[in-house]
């Protein structure tokens, strides 16, 4: 029987989230676990957002300059509430991925005055996945090209010798499950091959050392890979209960400056929480949420 977070863990996550996370993932939290609104999530996000239509300072691009990474963490959100092309927000968005495309390199730049490594690299693939998702408001001959583009330079994926290539690995699951047949067929095989040697298995590991833990590819028993890592899966949201802080957040595995990691912090109890949830590994008075 796999464990579950206990009533007083969850209440000492929420604890957390609500006196130290930001306030994305307040809404977040109460979006999935309090009957909160999609709207009230939409409304926190267009904090983030800029003039051009860009996003930054939700983590991982830029505090000040609106780019490619922060938007593609705020189209996670965004398609995880079910933001539709009506949304503004949207809308925006995606006019500032498909201007932000460098046709030279046949790209697109992820951090402000850093150089891409290529195709490949996190997070262009991803990229694709939401033109995918909101294909309405994208030109048919654009989203043509960016894909024969992902789908052409996918091979070379199980050929990267980067230490972090797990991260890529997510990319092109994110473009999987919302691309058309036969690329998403073609891209969720070639992962499931791949996938016991992109994730860590080794337990002590988890919480100490930066990886790709199991679940981060089976947030649900819906997810296309959790079948093929299921064991493993199971396995390291238990570790995530075992490892879970005093003050109610589930802890990073690298180090993180300060400022950093109030963000971090934040973003991964929610991301533990959202999974515990899809996986019914909460326990409340009666039964597992």
């Amino acid at each position: 029987m796999k464990k579950k977070l206990s009533l007083e863990q969850f209440l000492r996550a929420r604890d957390y989230l609500m006196s130290h996370g930001r306030d994305i993932e307040q809404q977040l939290f109460r979006y999935y676990f309090e009957h909160g609104s999609s709207g009230h999530v939409i409304n926190a996000l267009k904090n983030y957002q800029g003039e051009d239509g860009g996003f930054r300072n939700l983590g991982e691009g830029h505090a000040v300059i609106t780019n490619v990474m922060d938007t593609s963490m705020a189209f996670q959100y965004l398609s995880e509430v079910g933001a539709t092309i009506n949304d503004e927000i949207v809308q925006k968005g995606i006019n500032y991925l498909i201007a932000a495309y460098d046709h030279e390199h046949e790209g697109w730049q992820g951090r402000p005055y850093q150089q891409n490594r290529g195709w490949l690299d996190n997070p262009c693939a991803e990229l694709v996945g939401y033109l995918y998702e909101y294909r309405e408001l994208v030109p048919v001959d654009f989203l043509t090209h960016v894909t024969e583009k992902a789908i052409s330079c996918m091979v070379a994926f199980k050929d990267s010798d980067d230490e972090y290539y797990f991260l890529d690995a997510l990319c092109l699951l994110r473009l999987a499950v919302r691309i058309d047949e036969p690329h998403q067929t073609k891209i969720l095989e070639m992962l499931a091959n791949n996938i016991p040697e992109i994730i860590e298995t080794n337990r002590e590991k988890w919480a100490t050392t930066y990886c790709a833990k199991p679940f981060f590819f089976a947030h649900s028993p819906n997810s296309p890979l959790f079948l093929r890592i299921q064991h493993d899966v199971i396995r390291s949201l238990e570790n995530e209960i075992d490892t879970q802080a005093e003050d109610g957040h589930f802890v990073l595995n690298w180090h993180a400056n300060e400022e950093s990691a109030v963000a971090w912090k934040s973003i991964w109890t929610m991301d533990a929480l959202r999974a515990f949830q899809h996986h019914h590994m909460i326990e409340t008075k009666n039964t597992a949420i």
